[in-house]
């Protein structure tokens, strides 16, 4: 565009000194017509451009260094349409608070068209695609005029499974424990010595019986323990790649064995009961910038399975 407006300039101006030298009616009207020249482009070009708009779609998520694409069609209801398009598109990684980088892309006149992006997937967090402008050229190329953008996108790029070492097996480490029932029958039970207020219909008659002393059925209920899996943040990103890979391959673990387990990161909670949960809060994580912050501390009993996702010393190594 630059390039032909210096070439309209110096038309213009070797026009002008061209009548200045002879003023004749022919190089005025040639002054003239190259004075009025935008006003007529753009009168001819405003059909097009009022109808065309720009849109951006695309980009589901996707796991880490997967392929992944994100769409940028142009269209115009005129039959004629805009001589360019130009558009600025910023992309973003939310999750690393990296300042967003912008990519110019010039469309040459058509009547529909798309362009493909791939995004760089080989880093998490959620990556955003925006319009910082849409503008749409006159026949001529002298004048950019703004035309109708519409979307957004976000797609996250997910963590990969990364086993821990050693691997936990926390399935089996949480295994079903029994745990005397308060109220109601149960087909598990224990015998022991009758105690007051015991119900009278728990009483064992016949072993009473035989042993001399009153001995009771305890309803028994089978439960498994609490599993903790607690993570801190760090601000060193192969860090915290590794600690959510890791957590992927252990939460992976958990809910194929049906276990729910309660996830602890930084200041954040969140119960996760099936692979919906944990895809909604990885999602939430990585769609803000990362906090230097402890995980908080976690007080369970007995029944609490804690157990505290550390990153590989590789990554440990790492440089952010």
């Amino acid at each position: 565009m630059i390039q032909r407006r210096l070439t309209y300039g110096a038309a213009l101006l070797a026009a002008a000194a061209l009548h200045l030298a002879y003023g004749q009616y022919a190089t005025y009207y040639i002054l003239l017509f190259l004075l009025f020249l935008p006003i007529l482009s753009l009168l001819l070009s405003l059909p097009a451009v009022l109808t065309a708009k720009v849109e951006l779609y695309g980009g589901a998520d996707v796991q880490r260094g997967r392929p992944c694409e994100v769409y940028v069609r142009v269209s115009c209801r005129f039959f004629l349409p805009p001589e360019l398009y130009k558009l600025k598109i910023e992309q973003k990684n939310l999750f690393l608070d990296a300042r967003g980088s912008k990519e110019k892309v010039l469309i040459f006149g058509t009547e529909k068209k798309e362009e493909v992006f791939h995004p760089d997937t080989g880093r998490l967090g959620t990556i955003s695609y925006r319009f910082r402008s849409a503008r749409a050229c006159d026949y001529l190329g002298l004048l950019a005029i703004p035309i109708k953008r519409t979307g957004t996108v976000a797609l996250t790029v997910l963590p990969n499974s990364e086993q821990p070492e050693p691997m936990p097996e926390l399935s089996l480490s949480s295994e079903l424990v029994r745990k005397p029932k308060p109220l109601g029958y149960s087909e598990d039970h224990e015998l022991r010595p009758y105690r007051e207020g015991d119900a009278v219909n728990l009483i064992h008659w016949k072993l009473t019986e035989k042993m001399d002393t009153p001995i009771v059925r305890e309803p028994q209920e089978m439960l498994r323990r609490r599993v903790v899996l607690s993570m801190d943040l760090y601000d060193n990103y192969e860090k915290e790649r590794s600690v959510l890979e890791q957590l992927r391959c252990l939460a992976d673990q958990l809910l194929k064995s049906e276990i729910p387990f309660i996830l602890r990161y930084g200041l954040r909670t969140a119960e996760i009961k099936g692979e919906g949960d944990l895809e909604r809060f990885l999602k939430s994580l990585l769609s803000e910038p990362k906090r230097d912050e402890p995980a908080q501390p976690y007080r369970g009993g007995s029944d609490t399975l804690m157990y505290r996702i550390e990153p590989r010393k590789e990554a440990a190594n790492e440089t952010p």
